[in-house]
């Protein structure tokens, strides 16, 4: 039913659209309708995560209708369906470009979730009696799913040419059930997770006007943005303990807020075939939210009052940017880019101090400010050689108490050579010294950040060594391999992230071996290791002090290995009529953390240094194998019939052996279930006209 109203819907705004039009034309287009039939385990939500693949009937329009002086276009895929897609646009050649789009995007988490709460779906969360039920399987079962709705519309207009107008609004609706978790109690507390409610409205409007003929490019634009999220809050009630119970929590959601950006684009053609080019924009977001002047505590009545300095927060962060770009290209074996980016983010929201008791504390606001200077240069030399190098320097500058500072080197060399007429060569090296300025005073010692250095900012040097080749010894057949290496020494680290190593090999394969076949296939292989030296302490002291039973030092490397391939091949059996196409990939990831306890009292009973590792760290196998055929019988008609199988196996040493309650824990199964096994067959036909 929903697939006939859509139809007929669209049928209406193409009659519609048609009067507006009073030329005659031509018609041209296609339609097609397929057939689909799904068996397999559906448990799982990871197949559909962004698909809707089930058993029904699929359609697809595409329409043209062309005219001396105008045309109207017309696309429209998976009609009634979760992910359907409608597209209509019309207009005059050289004067006016309309358009209207909608689009359905499904993004499923988890199916047959299970929670210990009443009212899924609802900004309420409850459930009967003074305690929860801690059976999981007398538990609500719901599907952690989320829809996104997007609509829009844009109209540019040229027929001022070289001036031109683009204007675009469009609207995204985004409602559903989604995981959160939360903290029974402040601090700390119970783990529980939450099935959220959620119902997003973001609104935009976009206006450019700008000015484009040869030497020159100039456009100034506005974009607007307003978020909604209704009334922004979750309750529900605590089973932290029979206090917290007493009374109802609540979970803020993102407030509303809207975003205005101002920009201007402009390009110039200079002598000696070079280029300058600018890109300016300033923007301000802003938003206002009430505050809670209390928290739930267990306490009896289960709320615990704070002071506020103020009962309203306001959001308001500034970001300024400026790119500027001089290109030269004045011989054919020589080019040049100079360039200079700025980009500075100014928090001036509201310091809100909140008094708990004897302890005061102060939100802290976070701003930033980026300096990019940079030169790159490309020169062929004799031999079929040419070189490329690069150096870019850049100075960060931010509101944050550990690592304020940055300055980073960059070196960027490369080297090709294509003396062959069958073989082009490339080797590559980068470098990256990053420098780090730490604010965080040794003394007095209240807390292990002193030697804490965290990864996003420390100080690193990175090496980056990659080599290519490509092979072209027949007209009809291509190969390529490649191999990249990565090290990250983040050396002034003490607890923290030490260094990363990654390294991955490429290589893939086409061969038209006979104007009926084909070949095709690749293989990918990708390894990354870390390391990081941490701390387990109860008391502030330096990772060189002597361990104890409560205060110690541990090491892990972590170390992921993926491998991807994937073969195929097509078949035109009768030319121009029947065609086969076989396929068949794999992408496997293996992942592992060894762990080393550094402590000076032994393990507990059962534990030993092999059995603390993580022997499954984000492990998954994907495979999959099609089988098309299609048949075309006209020029005009096309049946196609198809098989696809798919498997999928995930396993993680946090979500084997899944609980719902851990001891005090409650949780709700969010995306524990991912593996699954199904078979799909397709069958369409497809009419051109």
């Amino acid at each position: 039913m929903k697939g006939i109203k859509s139809i007929i819907t669209i049928m209406v705004i193409l009659g519609a659209w048609g009067t507006a039009f009073c030329e005659e034309g031509k018609l041209s287009g296609d339609i097609t309708v397929t057939g689909v039939v799904r068996e397999g385990k559906d448990n799982s939500a990871k197949f559909n995560e962004y698909r809707d693949i089930r058993d029904g009937v699929y359609g697809s329009i595409n329409l043209k209708y062309d005219m001396p002086k105008q045309y109207i276009l017309f696309e429209s895929n998976d009609i009634g369906y979760n992910t359907q897609s409608y597209m209509l646009e019309g207009g005059r050649w050289d004067m006016f470009r309309l358009n209207i789009n909608y689009e359905e995007i499904p993004h499923n988490f988890t199916y047959d979730a299970r929670s210990l709460y009443s009212g899924v779906g609802t900004n309420s969360l409850t459930y009967a009696g003074a305690t929860p039920v801690t059976n999981p399987a007398t538990w609500n079962t719901f599907d952690y799913t989320v829809r996104r709705k997007n609509m829009g519309a844009g109209l540019k207009f040229d027929y001022l040419n070289p001036f031109y107008i683009d204007v675009n609004v469009d609207q995204q609706r985004k409602s559903g059930v989604y995981p959160l978790g939360v903290a029974g109690t402040s601090p700390g507390g119970i783990a529980i997770e939450l099935p959220v409610n959620i119902n997003y409205t973001t609104d935009n409007i976009k206006v450019e006007t700008g000015y484009s003929s040869k030497p020159l490019f100039l456009s100034v634009n506005y974009l607007y943005s307003r978020f909604e999220s209704g009334d922004g809050l979750q309750y529900f009630r605590n089973p932290a303990t029979a206090n917290t119970a007493s009374a109802t929590d609540t979970l803020f959601l993102p407030p509303e807020n809207n975003y205005s950006k101002f920009g201007f684009q402009g390009g110039v053609a200079l002598p000696f075939n070079s280029k300058f080019s600018i890109d300016l924009s300033s923007a301000r977001a802003r938003s206002s939210a009430k505050l809670a002047n209390s928290y739930v505590a267990n306490v009896a009545g289960g709320l615990t009052g704070i002071t506020l300095s103020s009962q309203y927060f306001n959001g308001n962060v500034y970001t300024d940017q400026l790119n500027l770009a001089l290109t030269f290209n004045p011989k054919p074996f020589l080019n040049a880019k100079i360039f200079y980016k700025y980009y500075s983010k100014d928090n001036k929201s509201d310091v809100i101090t909140t008094t708990d008791g004897a302890t005061v504390l102060n939100n802290h606001l976070f701003d930033y400010r980026k300096n990019i200077y940079g030169i790159e240069a490309g020169l062929k030399l004799p031999a079929q050689f040419r070189v490329n190098a690069a150096y870019r320097f850049t100075k960060t500058e931010r509101a944050r108490e550990d690592l304020p500072k940055n300055r980073d080197n960059l070196i960027d060399l490369g080297l090709k050579w294509s003396g062959l007429k069958f073989m082009n060569a490339k080797v590559g090296y980068e470098f990256l010294d990053r420098a780090a300025e730490f604010d965080i005073p040794m003394t007095p010692v209240v807390s292990l950040e002193p030697w804490v250095r965290r990864f996003d900012a420390s100080a690193q040097n990175r090496n980056t060594y990659k080599a290519s080749v490509e092979f072209y010894p027949l007209d009809t057949l291509s190969m390529n391999i490649g191999y990249k290496y990565k090290h990250s020494n983040y050396k002034d680290t003490i607890l923290g992230l030490n260094d990363i190593k990654a390294q991955e090999v490429n290589a893939d394969i086409d061969w038209q071996i006979h104007k009926r076949v084909r070949l095709f296939g690749y293989f990918d292989f990708e390894q990354r290791t870390l390391n990081q030296f941490q701390r387990q302490t109860t008391v502030n002291n330096s990772p060189d002090t002597a361990p104890t039973a409560t205060s110690f030092n541990w090491t892990s490397e972590a170390q992921e290995n993926t491998y991807g391939y994937g073969v195929g091949t097509d078949i035109s059996i009768i030319m121009d009529k029947l065609t086969l196409n076989l396929s068949h990939n794999s992408v496997k990831s293996d992942g592992t953390v060894d762990y080393t306890y550094l402590g000076a009292v032994a393990l507990p009973a059962g534990r030993t240094q092999d059995t603390i590792d993580l022997n499954a760290w984000d492990n998954y196998h994907l495979d999959n194998f099609i089988v098309k055929t299609t048949y075309q019988i006209t020029k005009m008609v096309a049946v196609t019939g198809a098989y696809a199988f798919e498997s999928f196996s995930y396993g993680d040493s946090q979500y084997n052996n899944y609980l719902y309650v851990a001891g005090t824990t409650r949780m709700t199964g969010a995306y524990a279930e991912q593996s699954y096994r199904t078979h799909v067959v397709f069958l369409s036909v497809n009419v051109k006209f």
